[in-house]
């Protein structure tokens, strides 16, 4: 897995997050080349819905994969829209935490940290295709907006796919 220093993070912050106003995507893809090398990230689009438009978007950086849903007025519009969410949930545009210094002792080791909501929904949407249902979840992933405005509406279409997963196909 490539690492990228702190200097060349800071710098893919400093271009995302320099202003309120998103930089053009040609700049980011050359900033990603910078920072990862071109063979180092990968940027794969699938369409979840025609109309309206709906595409996730699963952006490879360094061996690590983050996915992020669109919606919008066009298929390009949705794209666009679930890159940036995609690169949202690689982190860029955040800041690192400080690098903390080791504790003086050994601590117990901690449960791994659970899984986030959208990697919960992107997993169960993944399980509804492999399960011939892709269609119905895209259309309930464009009923919510992607993964949802608040935490509530994210819950409920995480129930709302769960429920369809579950559902028995009629004989």
């Amino acid at each position: 897995m490539t690492e990228v220093n702190d200097a060349a993070w800071d710098a893919m912050h400093d271009l995302l997050d320099g202003g309120t106003k998103r930089p053009p995507l040609a700049e980011v893809y050359d900033r990603l080349d910078a920072v990862w090398g071109p063979g180092g990230w990968s940027c794969r689009f699938q369409v979840a819905a025609a109309g309206p438009p709906a595409v996730a978007c699963t952006l490879e950086l360094g061996g690590t994969a983050r996915s992020g849903v669109g919606t919008g007025p066009s298929l390009e519009a949705a794209a666009e829209a679930a890159f940036w969410a995609a690169l949202a949930q690689a982190g860029a545009g955040r800041r690192a935490a400080p690098a903390q210094p080791a504790p003086a002792r050994e601590a117990a080791p901690s449960a791994p940290a659970k899984p986030s909501a959208q990697e919960l929904i992107d997993r169960l949407i993944a399980r509804l295709r492999e399960a011939g249902k892709g269609k119905e979840a895209a259309a309930l992933v464009v009923k919510y907006g992607g993964y949802g405005t608040d935490p509530e509406t994210t819950k409920k279409l995480y129930g709302e796919l769960r429920a369809l997963l579950l559902e028995k196909e009629p004989s």
